[in-house]
């Protein structure tokens, strides 16, 4: 009987005001309560229908997306899980794939570290393990480089070492790059899936370095610890690289730190 309320309302003005002359037919009122009712019954069914499509959308992609999760586990190849999560590493709803295909990224690189740490630490070898790995595994890489020249170190400790040639120092920057970037994607998984101690130590490194989206998650990882002026710090440094949601929370911050000081100040 709710929903008669409204319809119902003008005509017990009407005959308060106007008497009985003033109160429409009972026709009157049934086609005016049947028409209130019909329209509101469309606009709910209409609503329902758009609800309903979102929701299969959004369901169909996310389907879509865990049989791209599984096809991705069942093939061999390491740079294919990579790419995925560098793409997706700030879609919170897909949390759980992204811890999945980490962890089986990072295992698949351990067991390359294994097998290229039988092999001989020689340029050769270092050439294979940057054409094959530098992509998804670039610490281990990196790791292996370093053997390289502890190896070299070595062999020519009778005689000064010979100066890297300018293709070595070229492989030392690709390392160097594949290396930061892996670092930022670190930073945007480990804060998307809430793993906020890794969090933090991974967006250390890339915000330093001007990743205003690794500074925007080390401002809110530092709000979340209670550290308010760091937070602060690391907003203002998002905010001036031009990140607007970091300008915001930042406004925010600030806002609220005034009123304190308002308060404590009565």
């Amino acid at each position: 009987m709710r929903p008669l309320t409204r319809p119902l309302f003008p005509l017990a003005m009407a005959l308060l005001l106007g008497g009985c002359a003033a109160l429409p037919s009972g026709d009157a009122i049934v086609t005016s309560s049947g028409e209130w009712l019909s329209r509101t019954g469309e606009a709910i069914g209409a609503q329902r229908e758009r609800l309903a499509d979102r929701f299969s959308r959004d369901d169909d992609d996310l389907a879509a997306q865990e049989a791209e999760v599984e096809a991705l586990l069942a093939q061999p190849w390491i740079d294919p899980l990579t790419d995925f999560l560098e793409a997706n590493a700030g879609e919170p709803r897909l949390a759980e794939s992204l811890v999945v295909l980490s962890r089986e990224r990072d295992r698949r690189c351990a067991a390359i570290a294994e097998e290229y740490a039988e092999r001989p630490a020689n340029r050769e070898t270092l050439a294979r393990y940057r054409r094959g790995y530098l992509h998804s595994c670039p610490a281990d890489v990196n790791a292996f480089h370093a053997r390289v020249r502890e190896e070299e170190a070595r062999l020519a400790a009778a005689s000064p070492p010979a100066s890297e040639s300018l293709e070595d120092e070229s492989e030392s920057r690709r390392e160097a790059q594949a290396m930061a970037r892996r670092g930022a994607s670190d930073c945007y998984l480990y804060f998307t899936i809430r793993n906020l101690q890794q969090a933090r130590e991974a967006c250390a490194a890339p915000a330093e370095q001007g990743d205003t989206r690794a500074q925007h998650h080390m401002g809110s990882l530092a709000e979340l610890a209670g550290e308010r002026e760091e937070a602060l710090g690391w907003l203002q440094r998002a905010a001036d690289g031009g990140d607007e949601a970091a300008a915001a929370r930042l406004e925010q911050l600030s806002r609220a730190g005034g009123d304190e000081t308002a308060e404590a100040a009565r």
